[in-house]
């Protein structure tokens, strides 16, 4: 999980369900889910040991590839409503709002 440096990490659900929300509520804030979250080479390096190898994206790259540029992406970037509140280790998630994931090469558009 280190080689991601996510904020937030959910431990429940489907794997990538997280890819078809759209709103979802922490705590009381509302945060909106904007794009998926491409992934740069810093992944490929072990957190402890430096270590490099770019085998964790080439497998991601088989199902998680976003439009014609070779960016794979994994996990969400959201941003808060209202920037107000915090949020627990703990907390539970509500989801407000779904939407259709869009993780394939031919359903994705440029931004």
């Amino acid at each position: 999980m280190s080689r991601f440096r996510p904020n937030i990490v959910v431990k429940w659900g489907k794997s990538f369900e997280e890819n078809m929300w759209k709103t979802i509520e922490i705590d009381g804030s509302i945060f909106h889910v904007v794009k998926g979250c491409p992934r740069c080479k810093q992944s490929c390096m072990d957190q402890l040991t430096g270590e490099h190898s770019e085998e964790l994206l080439e497998t991601m790259a088989e199902f998680r590839s976003v439009g014609g540029d070779g960016d794979v992406c994994f996990a969400q970037n959201v941003g808060a409503q209202d920037g107000q509140g915090q949020i627990r280790v703990g907390s539970q998630i509500r989801i407000i709002e779904r939407c259709e994931p869009v993780w394939n090469r031919e359903a994705a558009q440029p931004e």
